[in-house]
This record gives C-alpha cells, sequence and structure tokens, in this order.
C-alpha cells in the first residue's frame, strides 16, 4: 500500500500498489480540494518509497491546440446510436424464465409452486439457482434441494436477488474484446457492486434496496452494448488512452460520440427495466446531475466500494473517485466504507466458487 499525500489539503490516500502497474505518472483530482494530484512513479526506490506528489491547476482534458480535440459529429454518434438500436433483438438480455419470473414476481399473488414452475423451464437457470442458493452467501447450505424449497425458504428479496445473480451471469460474463475485459470481469465487478448497492441502501433506504441491487448489477450494461463497436475503433479508443490522464469513460465520449452509462439508459426503457433502476445506471459517474436522485449516490458509491475491493477491471481505475458531496448525501464515511469491502470481497468469492 502506497500513503500519498495531497499537498494541496494534506489529505492522505492510499493506494494499492498493485493498481499502478507500470506506470510511469498517474494523475487525479483531489475530491476535498479539486486539486490536481500528479504523482512521479519514477521517484520510487527500489525499496518502495512513495511516489512523490505535486499540485497543478485544473487543467482542460483536451487543451484548445491539441490534436484531441476533434471528437466524433453529432451526425457521426446518431448513426451509431441508429446501428445499435438496430442490433438491440440480438442482443440477450436474460432468459425468457428469468424475465417471466421478475414479472410473475412483481404480482403478491403469485405462489412459489407457480414461480418455481416458470423457472424450471430453464433447467441451466435451476442448476445455477441451486448451487448459488446452497452457498455460504445465503446460509443454506445443503438445506435447498429442489427451486420449490427455494421459493419457499429464502425470501423474496434473497429469491429476486439470486433469480437476477443467476440470469445475469452469462451476460456478463462474457469476453469483451473492444474493452480488453477478460471473461468473468464484468460480470464480478458488477456482482460486487450490486451488493455494496443493496448494503448502502439498507443503511438509510431499505425500501430500494432491491432496486439498489438490481442497478449496481446493470450498472455497467451499457459496455456490452457498445464492445462490438469500440472493437471497430479499437486504433482510436487505444490512441486517446495512451494519456494516462484520459479515462474510458472520456475515450468513450471522443471516440463514439456518448457513453456507456447514456446509452444503456436508453437500453434499459427499451428493455422495460424499471425507471429508477434505469435513473440510477444514467448518472451513476455523476449523481449530482440527478437531482438528488437517492438511487444514483447509492450506485455510484457502489461502483467505488467494487473498484475499492479491487473488483475492477480498467486501466483507470486508480483515478476513480466518488463525487464530492456523495458521503455527505448518503451520511457515510470512510470507515464505513472500509468496513463494507471486506464484506463484499467475501460475497463475491463466495458466489463465485458457487458457480464454478
Amino acid at each position: 500500500m502506497i500513503r500519498i499525500k495531497c499537498p494541496g489539503c494534506d489529505t492522505v490516500y492510499k493506494i494499492p500498489k498493485e493498481r499502478l502497474g507500470q506506470r510511469k505518472s498517474v494523475a487525479f483530482s483531489c475530491p476535498k480540494c479539486a486539486r490536481r494530484i500528479v504523482l512521479n512513479l519514477k521517484s520510487r526506490s527500489a525499496i518502495g518509497n512513495p511516489p512523490t506528489a505535486r499540485t497543478d491547476e485544473p487543467v482542460q482534458a483536451h487543451p484548445p491546440d491539441s490534436p484531441s480535440t476533434h471528437v466524433t459529429t453529432q451526425q457521426d454518434a446518431q448513426q451509431l446510436r441508429d446501428r445499435i438500436e438496430g442490433s438491440l433483438k440480438e442482443i440477450p438480455f436474460m432468459p425468457q424464465a428469468v424475465i417471466k419470473a421478475q414479472k410473475a414476481m412483481a404480482d403478491p399473488k403469485t405462489g412459489g409452486k407457480e414461480l418455481a414452475q416458470i423457472l424450471k423451464t430453464d433447467q441451466a437457470i435451476v442448476s445455477s439457482m441451486l448451487r448459488t442458493a446452497n452457498s455460504a452467501y445465503f446460509g443454506m447450505s445443503g438445506k435447498v434441494s429442489s427451486i420449490e424449497k427455494a421459493c419457499i425458504i429464502l425470501g423474496q428479496q434473497n429469491l429476486r436477488e439470486l433469480i437476477m445473480m443467476t440470469g445475469t451471469s452469462n451476460l456478463l460474463g462474457k469476453t469483451m474484446k473492444g474493452y480488453g475485459f477478460k471473461s468473468g470481469e464484468l460480470w464480478m465487478h458488477s456482482l460486487a457492486a450490486g451488493i455494496a448497492s443493496r448494503m448502502i441502501a439498507n443503511m438509510k433506504y431499505p425500501e430500494s434496496a432491491s432496486d439498489a441491487y438490481l442497478s449496481g448489477l446493470l450498472h455497467d450494461v451499457g459496455k456490452i452494448i457498445l464492445d462490438p463497436y469500440v472493437l471497430e475503433r479499437k486504433k482510436a479508443f487505444d490512441e486517446f488512452l495512451k494519456n494516462e490522464d484520459h479515462t474510458i469513460l472520456e475515450a468513450e465520449k471522443h471516440v463514439l460520440g456518448f457513453d456507456h452509462a447514456q446509452i444503456a439508459f436508453e437500453i434499459c426503457n427499451k428493455w422495460n427495466i424499471p425507471e429508477e433502476v434505469a435513473i440510477a445506471i444514467k448518472n451513476h459517474h455523476s449523481p449530482s446531475g440527478s437531482k438528488n436522485h437517492a438511487l444514483s449516490y447509492i450506485v455510484h458509491t457502489g461502483d467505488y466500494v467494487a473498484r475499492l475491493c479491487g473488483l475492477g477491471y480498467e486501466n483507470d481505475d486508480i483515478l476513480y473517485q466518488m463525487e464530492v458531496g456523495t458521503a455527505e448525501f448518503l451520511g457515510i464515511n470512510q470507515e464505513i466504507l472500509g468496513n463494507m469491502m471486506l464484506q463484499v470481497l467475501e460475497s463475491v468469492q463466495e458466489i463465485g466458487r458457487s458457480l464454478k
């Protein structure tokens, strides 16, 4: 762990060494004083002295005289959106059994036996559900012998979470060549964000816990949609990211004309995802633009916790910070987040083992 002190306000940040990789320098904005912190990683000695840090005045992401000022035109972006919309029918969101089960659970008249009959139309889902239900995560080891029993003893919230967890594992578990994500990386990160978001919601907004979990689980679903289009423009995408101050989100906007959160919002509406969830996904990088939408702040923080756990999958995770004002809005602090990290990490590991 490397300790870095902001020369602007003396705030100390701790960053795992493995996240720094082979970078020669790293820059990010201090969440407290908004000063730009530039780390010269060349200054680390063989015995592990901390890198030097300095602050710079805030600078534009793309100075006016920079060759990187050329961005995708609005016409190009609209044409790309039209292509994406036309390809949606080819993108399997979730198995039909899961979609039908979600609709059935929205009806309080639906009983466990009816729900079990819906789920049993997809034996792959049943198999995954039983393995996961018997994991240490749900505390039912060896007690869930059938899908009917799972529907009876798990309770509505646990059952809904289990169905979504297993239903999205294939969708979120794929290799993504455009972004360079390995198989399972997106799913593990999404799972951590979902679990963390539910935990945060339970502290202050328990009525939103179920939506918080779903929002966290699906917050990066836009990347699944955009991956083939990023792959088409891989050279431009990678060229933009050579500047280590640039993030994946900025690369999407620069190369595609929009980012994964924007496209996910539109897709969620077409997939009939609840509006509350769609809004949270749209604003999960910048909840301050959501007009005090609590779920947006929750998912933003859940995503941050997942990255703190080391369950990120992007080279720019080191630059990721909670937006200023988020902790105050939710009434949380670093100690709460620190305690949460261990629980989230253990939960994801337990679930991952059950699905192998």
